[in-house]
C-alpha cells in the first residue's frame, strides 16, 4: 500500500470520525431537541430552550455529515464535497471563538464546548491539508 495508500487512509479516518460526530448530533437534535438540550450542559447558557431552532441546527449538522460522508469513499475526487461538509462546521467553529473573544461566553463554556464544537472541523482541515497534499504532488 505504501505511504500514499497510509496518508489517503488517515484522510478518510479524519473525515469519517468527523462525519460520525455531525451526523449522530444532527440525529439526536432533529430527533429529540428537547433531550439534546438537556444533554449538553453549556447549551443553557444560550438561551431558553427553541425546539424550532434545535432541529434547524440539526438539520445542519445531519447536512454536513451527509456531505462528508458522499466525499469519503475518494476525497481528492470529491474534495469539493468535503469543503462543502466542513464550512458549516468550520464557520460554526468561529463564532464560538468570537463569543468568547468579545466576552459574550465565558473561557469555561468555550473549553467544554471546545471537542464538540472545534474538534470536527480540525480534523477536516486535517484532511484537507493531507488531500491538497497530494493533489499537489500528482499522488
Amino acid at each position: 500500500m505504501g505511504k500514499a495508500g497510509t496518508l489517503d487512509r488517515v484522510a478518510q479516518l479524519l473525515v469519517a470520525l468527523a462525519a460520525l460526530v455531525a451526523l449522530a448530533n444532527g440525529a439526536f437534535m432533529l430527533v429529540s431537541p428537547l433531550d439534546w438540550y438537556g444533554f449538553v450542559p453549556t447549551v443553557h447558557f444560550t438561551g431558553p430552550y427553541n425546539g424550532h431552532f434545535v432541529r434547524d441546527i440539526g438539520a445542519a449538522y445531519l447536512a454536513c455529515g451527509l456531505m462528508l460522508g458522499w466525499a469519503l469513499p475518494d476525497l481528492r475526487a470529491r474534495r469539493l464535497g468535503l469543503v462543502a461538509g466542513g464550512l458549516w462546521l468550520a464557520i460554526h467553529a468561529f463564532i464560538h471563538i468570537y463569543e468568547v473573544s468579545v466576552g459574550i461566553c465565558g473561557p469555561g463554556i468555550f473549553w467544554s464546548d471546545a471537542p464538540g464544537v472545534l474538534g470536527p472541523p480540525l480534523l477536516i482541515a486535517a484532511a484537507l491539508l493531507i488531500v491538497r497534499r497530494r493533489v499537489a504532488n500528482g499522488l
